[in-house]
């Protein structure tokens, strides 16, 4: 469109007005004749249009006058108060599962539902079955899938909102991921509660040392870890737990002076957390509530000497300032 030339700044903003009520006429009458069908993308459609989406037997259309879901078949698709739903079927619903796998942090979980994907027979089953073993995992898969679900919906909801010459909105839903303060509580443990927490702590992680090496290594490794860590409760600097809210014991961690004539040095001498709840940030705000109190009690170093930290571990301590000064080694003289 050619515009006529103006020699002044208030013509234009006058040209401006006037072509959006033109604009806004326009619409209107789209409106007032059924040409186009607006409506507002609420929490309740999403869910409505979210619970179709996974009907892989029956087609749904989104009736947006009365704002609710029609099967296709009771009505005519020609009318335009009628909107096709996001496209979702199988393949999408793996994509999803691969997605959830990939970003998984608890390696045990991680690797049966990896299994199960690439098993080919009955994964879709399969892999709710997997998650219902691990109930703090098939959590953060039901709020992974309606966060991935609901972003989807809301790319559908932009290209009609394009259509119908309005600004798109965010896709990120507007929910907090933080599920671990949402879930967990954590807090510090005066010397008695601490004795029974830690002790509990203590035998689980031995116990999990003998069951992931074999025969006597394991028992070896087990005994080098007490006696690494077997520092009296007098010498207790700082202890937190992880609860979930029903208060079942999820982990804890624990730091104490190395030697009396050091206050500035702590070692942890317990950082553990049940492998059922791994993968969900409960070490890492622990550690980082750990290091905060410590540093408020006016400690410089803190040592963990544990001598096999596993991978998952290196980046969490990494980002809260641990710097590695060596590291320990295992060699099977027999293997091949």
């Amino acid at each position: 469109m050619l515009l006529p030339q103006y020699t002044k700044i208030s013509d234009i903003f006058q040209y401006f007005f006037v072509y959006l009520i033109i604009v806004g006429i326009l619409k209107d009458l789209l409106l007032c004749y059924n040409i186009i069908m607006l409506f507002e993308l609420t929490k309740e459609i999403v869910e409505q249009i979210m619970f179709a989406m996974e009907n892989q037997d029956e087609n749904f259309l989104f009736d947006s006058k009365d704002c609710k879901l029609v099967e296709s078949f009771l009505v005519d698709s020609d009318d335009n108060r009628y909107y096709c739903l996001p496209e979702w079927n199988s393949t999408k619903g793996f994509q999803l599962m691969e997605q959830f796998v990939s970003v998984q942090r608890n390696p045990t979980v991680k690797q049966e539902l990896r299994s199960i994907l690439v098993s080919g027979k009955g994964v879709f089953r399969n892999f709710k079955n997997v998650l219902k073993l691990y109930p703090e995992a098939e959590k953060n898969w039901f709020a992974f899938r309606e966060k991935e679900m609901t972003r989807h919906i809301m790319q559908w909801y932009n290209v009609l909102r394009d259509a119908w010459g309005l600004e798109k909105l965010g896709e990120e839903p507007e929910e907090n991921d933080d599920l671990v303060h949402g879930d967990f509580v954590f807090r510090n443990l005066c010397n008695e509660e601490a004795k029974e927490k830690l002790s509990l702590a203590t035998s689980a992680h031995m116990a999990e040392l003998k069951l992931n090496f074999p025969e006597e290594l394991g028992v070896a490794l087990e005994k080098l870890w007490q006696m690494q860590h077997n520092f009296p409760l007098s010498e207790l600097l700082f202890s937190c737990v992880a609860e979930t809210v029903d208060e079942d014991f999820a982990g804890c961690i624990s730091a104490s002076y190395c030697l009396p004539s050091t206050n500035r040095t702590v070692i942890l001498t317990t950082f553990f957390v049940f492998n059922s709840y791994r993968g969900l940030g409960i070490g890492k705000e622990l550690l980082s509530k750990c290091l905060f109190n410590l540093k408020n009690l006016g400690v410089r170093w803190v040592i963990l000497s544990d001598m096999i930290v596993p991978d998952f571990l290196i980046p969490c301590l990494s980002r809260l300032g641990f710097t590695n000064f060596g590291g320990g080694y295992i060699a099977d003289l027999i293997a091949e």
